[in-house]
């Protein structure tokens, strides 16, 4: 059971939004990642309700032009800027921090506990960080959460598209990237510079091919290939050229296409049968890898 925190329903009431849809991974050890949507055309005219204290920062990634907000954390007012697109403020939640929103809100939220952070670390097998280093208030303006945040969008719109194999490729990287960028951990690039052995890189592609639905987990595939979940990311990469939730998706676009050939199954079966969420799912990943959409090809391979 994934714990409760500061993500999805406790934003939602926290900062009085009609909704906040949220995506959570348990990666590493049952430690979660959580990415919540907040977004609220009017800006507040009370303070947000306070968030429980516990270990675990929350980033907030600005996905608006501009906010201006004023902070307080242990009952104490700070000094804030504003924040424009691609900027991430950082909130430690052991300080309660409470919001008055001064303009609308737009953001995409990061709930990242110390404990995933130190199971970050431990699988890596390098150092732990300590606190992240920023200033309260104040954003930094970050590519690498802003461009993870875009990905995440669309997520957020169609949850019955997203496969536990996207979350967690996404929520890992911001893991990583925040434990890298602000706690100054150590990289473990160097060190992991293979790819898998043989009968690793054909295991993995196994359990893949046999869940095109997507619901396997980067811990699962990690596990049977007996490595760490860091170490099996990147020699899956490093041995394919893709991540494995890209992987599958081309694989099963590959699955579609043999089956495009049997003018008996429509679109939406081969769809369902292949792992997408519905027949416009298949058509957009479809389209987007070969530049055409399976319709067109059926058409075009007919005619041949």
């Amino acid at each position: 059971m994934i714990p409760r925190g500061a993500y999805g329903e406790q934003l939602r009431r926290s900062f009085r939004l009609t909704s906040a849809p949220a995506l959570v991974t348990q990666t590493i050890q049952k430690t979660p990642i959580a990415v919540t949507r907040c977004k609220r055309d009017v800006p507040h005219r009370e303070p947000t309700l306070p968030l429980p204290r516990e270990d675990a920062y929350m980033i907030v990634l600005q996905i608006g032009e501009r906010a201006e907000r004023e902070l307080w954390l242990d009952g104490k007012t700070v000094r804030t800027e504003p924040v424009g697109a691609g900027d991430v403020v950082f909130q430690d939640l052991r300080r309660s921090p409470i919001l008055y929103m001064h303009t609308p809100v737009d953001s995409v939220n990061f709930y990242l506990p110390r404990a995933t952070l130190d199971t970050i670390a431990d699988d890596g097998n390098v150092p732990r960080v300590g606190d992240l280093a920023y200033t309260p208030g104040v954003g930094v303006h970050d590519a690498v959460l802003a461009e993870l945040g875009r990905l995440f969008l669309p997520a957020f719109d169609h949850p019955e598209q997203v496969s536990k194999l996207f979350v967690d490729h996404l929520t890992l990287a911001a893991g990583v990237h925040t434990a890298q960028t602000y706690g100054g951990m150590k990289s473990v690039a160097d060190a992991l510079r293979g790819g898998l052995a043989a009968w690793q890189e054909r295991r993995a592609k196994e359990i893949l091919s046999a869940n095109l639905e997507g619901e396997v987990s980067l811990m699962d595939l990690a596990r049977e290939c007996r490595l760490s979940i860091s170490h099996f990311a990147r020699a899956f990469r490093k041995s394919t050229g893709l991540s494995p939730h890209q992987w599958l998706l081309h694989r099963r676009v590959e699955a579609a296409k043999a089956l495009l050939n049997d003018s008996k199954l429509s679109l939406g079966e081969i769809a369902i049968s292949c792992g997408f969420a519905d027949q416009s799912h298949f058509t957009r990943v479809y389209t987007r890898l070969y530049g055409i959409s399976p319709g067109a090809w059926r058409r075009q391979t007919d005619r041949g």
